[in-house]
């Protein structure tokens, strides 16, 4: 065997070993968190449908040009979202 056939064979094993151990820590990591064992998302949280309602029922008539800047009832525009200086 030549020497790019012992590399690609020594890669392609490092990269199933990689994906495997990454595979069992997710496992792992959910299992210890009480989650599912069937891969999906992370973690879920609670949905407030009613003030999820209100969001849609609030920008259901804003046009496409609409900022933040203009300002709306509920104007923090998602959740940790920090408002954005005006552009000049």
């Amino acid at each position: 065997m030549n020497l790019l056939t012992v590399l690609a064979a020594v890669l392609l094993l490092w990269g199933l070993i990689t994906l495997v151990r990454r595979i069992a820590e997710d496992e792992e990591q959910r299992r210890s968190r009480g989650g599912p064992s069937v891969r999906g998302p992370r973690e879920r949280d609670e949905i407030d449908y009613e003030e999820l309602r209100r969001a849609e029922k609030e920008v259901r008539d804003l046009g496409a040009d609409a900022r933040p800047e203009d300002g709306f009832e509920g104007d923090d525009w998602g959740p940790g979202a920090p408002r954005k200086p005006p552009l000049y």
